[in-house]
């Protein structure tokens, strides 16, 4: 990754922040409803992230199985 992009990660993460901290401020709920909606909403996108992770890996492992059974196997006899 260049400076310049995690810079603008950076940036972006602490933008985020920021806005999420003042809308926790302005929230109409009461703080521990806030909190618990909140909770939900992190424990719930934790949960996709780790589902799309499981899935590219087991994308990625197919792919490599598939590549392990393509390759030719080496005849011994030509080794001597």
């Amino acid at each position: 990754m260049s400076k310049s992009s995690s810079k603008v990660l950076l940036a972006s993460l602490f933008g985020l922040a920021v806005g999420v901290g003042i809308g926790v401020l302005y929230a109409p709920a009461k703080g521990s409803k806030t909190r618990k909606r909140l909770k939900k909403k992190i424990m719930h996108a934790a949960d996709n992230m780790q589902d799309d992770i499981s899935d590219k890996l087991s994308a990625m492992q197919s792919v490599f199985s598939q590549e392990e059974e393509e390759k030719p196997l080496e005849n011994p006899s030509e080794n001597e």
